[in-house]
């Protein structure tokens, strides 16, 4: 069955009988006849054959999950068996938000426990995808994600808050709302990011989106959206945490948004019953020593 399921894997990454056979060096007719076995040995439908689309059950993509979970973990332990007395290498991602508050530090801080340190800056789609296919091992991420699908670290809350420049118009109101924000250009995150769901999700609750905004400008890094936001090219919305050097300088400020109340837990991220998860909950502490100095 471990075979089976190895194969079954194999299937729902391809999404293609031919591609699997072809992967691994066997006929179709024989990746077709073991994924029959598979289902009849679990009782469990896994796949259904729509003319000419391959489809993945709910119950099959769960599965698949489990299986490549099972398989990064068992990855990790062997490694560490062959050489259980040396320092490792250690794989993680930090989205662009979680970098710019606490990254520099925190490499710094473990930098002589590891044998080399490889981080991933994305957005916490990326970093998602990442943890789930074995590319890194957790993922410093805020925003949304299926809580059900890791095991989460609570690092610390960050509230999330409207800025533009002092030149700004709004700048000069007391109280803001949503329709003043509207008329001006918003600078923010491409689609995948974390503060960007924030944003959009708010949005809709009021049945409002992006493009009620007068411009849309999409930037892939926060920095240069803290710097646009200083020329005045438009307003954007952040975490407190990465505008606050900027507010305390006196280049941005804070926008006194009316009904605009939204606080996120930034996270530590990876799979349920991982390896090093022991490793994981001292590196969390040290991110929340860092934060909390």
């Amino acid at each position: 069955m471990i075979d089976d399921m190895k194969l079954f894997l194999t299937l729902v990454k391809t999404n293609s009988y031919t591609k699997t056979a072809q992967q691994l060096f066997i006929t179709q007719p024989a990746v077709t006849q073991q994924i029959a076995s598979l289902q009849n040995d679990l009782q469990i439908q896994l796949v259904k054959y729509q003319r000419p689309n391959l489809i993945i059950t709910t119950a099959g993509k769960q599965l698949a999950r489990f299986i490549e979970g099972v398989a990064i973990q068992s990855d990790q332990l062997i490694e560490h068996l062959k050489k259980p007395n040396e320092r490792r290498p250690l794989r993680f991602g930090a989205t662009l938000s979680f970098n710019a508050i606490v990254e520099p530090a925190f490499i710094k801080k473990i930098a002589g426990r590891y044998a080399n340190i490889d981080c991933l800056v994305a957005n916490t789609d990326a970093i998602l995808h990442g943890i789930d296919n074995g590319e890194i091992e957790f993922g410093l991420v805020e925003g949304n994600f299926k809580v059900t699908d890791y095991t989460a670290i609570p690092i610390f809350d960050d509230q999330f808050i409207a800025v533009c420049s002092p030149k700004n118009q709004l700048a000069k109101k007391a109280s803001v709302t949503l329709q003043d924000c509207f008329m001006n250009t918003l600078v923010l995150r491409e689609s995948g990011s974390g503060t960007r769901a924030i944003l959009t999700d708010w949005l809709s609750t009021g049945n409002h989106s992006v493009a009620d905004f007068r411009k849309a400008i999409t930037v892939g890094d926060m920095a240069t959206i803290i710097r646009l936001i200083e020329e005045n090219v438009g307003i954007s919305f952040m975490y407190r945490s990465l505008a606050m050097p900027a507010i305390a300088s006196g280049k941005l400020i804070s926008l006194p948004l009316e009904n605009f109340d939204i606080s996120r837990t930034l996270s530590m991220v990876f799979p349920h019953h991982a390896y090093f998860e022991t490793q994981y909950q001292k590196l969390a502490k040290s991110i929340q020593t860092i934060v909390n100095q």
